[in-house]
């Protein structure tokens, strides 16, 4: 199948359900008409969205435009024409089946010889068992869930893993654009809305007005470079070097070729000895607009186990230890406008993932307007967020952790994994009302009044979880009361103590048990 030429994506548009090519895609994309990718599974939406504005940006800087709104036959031929600039005179580049191992197909390898082909193995099948998610016990996507996979299938899983894999055991190595082999590539946005086609032409554009940054950089980018790295050949020993690529380059982090039998297609991989782009010294740093840049050593934002927590998501938007890029701010002139911060990725440890994990934060105009200016304003909602956000570790560290290790000290064994489950109990509560809550600050002029509905909250939440675990509690009835009772009585203790201010507050405290 080739992409440039055959129906290979399944798409929903205005119109109905029907199936385009790749510039037939790029055109309705340009023109906001597709509804819905059937096929796109959530965890790999953001490395397709990457992949087709890189793709975009590097055939309309190489064209000297700048719209996106462009017809399927432009799309095709400039993406045909850069193609053979690249070194490829046919669209074996776009074809996902090629026979001849030493001609490059989509995102797969081009080899130097035939006989190099030998040392590939099978790996699993279908397509979503290539795809980046090693998975742990507890994943929220697991693999191997396309038991009948269609092409697109198969064009989403190679790009998934090629733009964004991490190391994976000895000669599996992982992309440039990220912090390490263990690291992550985090897709992290200010978007105006959530179709298709609007994020699309918005962040292309975004792309062209960076590019000449990008290009004057330190990482030696060049105005013709290197934008698909599958096209050479790969000796799998050696990387291709910063120098020789376009600041729009899109990566192939492993050796791998597809085959097909019998009307079947499997995958075929090696190891190799070497990342192929070689970028060891940049910690990730690679001018890449999604990825918000970690201030103090520099390096690519790498998302903890914990995931996208509050916290983090506050200090992206307050720039608090973090660069931002244009990715992450609105155009000029747009700052009043209502919009949406949103961030995903998925979290790796050693040798698994944990979890993938994504989210929007929706901004009101009356706080965009606030948020994204300098100024006094700014200054006093990134306080009040921090101060909040200290006033949640407290509730759960100094109050609430201690009263359900009295709780559970009969049970000594199992007080870790309880008091595991309680924490994540009382995060999740709160988590998702504190930027609600911020954002309602910004009308009104008294800080404490603020925080003060902000504590009651959190004490409410940290209630409820005590209070649950008290039901939960496996002892005998006798034990069950004189726990309970020794549970509030440090619970509303470390409470006064911890916040005066709710001591002053008229409260009913509500009976447990």
């Amino acid at each position: 199948m080739n992409l440039l030429t055959d129906p290979v994506f399944r798409v929903e548009t205005p119109e109905g359900t029907t199936r385009f090519d790749l510039p037939q895609l790029l055109d309705a994309l340009g023109r906001d008409r597709v509804e819905s990718l059937s096929g796109l599974q959530r965890h790999q939406e953001d490395s397709f969205h990457v992949f087709l504005c890189y793709l975009a940006g590097a055939v309309l800087a190489r064209e000297g435009l700048e719209d996106t709104r462009q017809d399927a036959r432009f799309w095709r031929e400039s993406i045909q024409r850069l193609t053979i600039q690249q070194g490829c005179a046919n669209d074996s580049a776009w074809t996902l089946v090629v026979d001849d191992v030493t001609q490059p197909a989509f995102m797969q390898v081009s080899l130097a010889s035939r006989s190099a082909f030998d040392a590939f193995k099978l790996m699993p099948s279908p397509p979503d068992s290539l795809d980046i998610l090693a998975t742990a016990k507890s994943h929220d996507v697991k693999a191997r869930r396309v038991s009948s996979p269609e092409i697109d299938d198969w064009v989403y899983a190679l790009i998934s893993l090629q733009t964004m894999a991490g190391f994976f055991g000895q000669g599996n190595y992982g992309i440039a654009r990220m912090n390490g082999g263990f690291g992550s590539r985090p897709v992290v946005g200010l978007v105006s809305g959530l179709r298709y086609g609007e994020r699309f032409s918005r962040d292309v554009k975004r792309l062209l007005a960076v590019r000449g940054a990008l290009l004057a950089g330190p990482w030696g980018y060049i105005r013709e470079g290197i934008v698909f790295s599958w096209i050479s050949r790969w000796d799998l020993k050696t990387s291709i070097a910063l120098r020789a690529l376009d600041p729009f380059y899109i990566e192939m982090a492993r050796a791998l070729r597809l085959v097909e039998k019998d009307g079947a297609i499997f995958a075929k991989g090696s190891p190799s000895k070497t990342t192929r782009i070689m970028a060891n010294e940049t910690n990730g740093v690679m001018g890449d607009p999604w990825t918000p840049v970690n201030r103090k050593k520099p390096s690519s934002l790498t998302v903890s186990p914990r995931g996208l927590t509050p916290d983090l998501l506050r200090n992206l938007l307050f720039e608090d230890g973090f660069d931002l890029t244009a990715m992450q701010r609105p155009g000029i002139g747009r700052e009043d406008e209502p919009c949406q911060f949103t961030a995903s990725v998925l979290v790796r440890g050693q040798g698994t993932t944990d979890g993938f994990h994504s989210i929007s934060v929706p901004v009101p105009a009356p706080v965009s307007s606030r948020l994204f200016r300098r100024g006094p304003e700014r200054d006093r909602l990134a306080e009040l967020s921090k101060t909040a956000l200290n006033d949640a570790g407290t509730m759960q560290n100094r109050v609430l952790k201690p009263a359900f290790f009295t709780l559970l000290e009969s049970n000594p064994d199992r007080v870790d994994g309880w008091w595991q489950q309680a924490a994540a109990s009382f995060s999740g509560a709160w988590s998702g009302d504190f930027f609600p809550w911020l954002w309602r600050t910004v009308e009104r002029e008294d800080r404490e009044q603020a925080r003060l509905e902000w504590l009651k909250s959190l004490r409410g939440k940290a209630e409820t979880v005590l209070r649950e675990a008290v039901e939960r509690y496996p002892a005998r009835d006798g034990r069950r009361y004189r726990a309970r009772v020794n549970a509030n009585g440090l619970f509303f203790g470390t409470l006064n103590k911890n916040f005066p201010e709710l001591k002053e507050a008229h409260y009913d405290a509500p009976r447990n048990g």
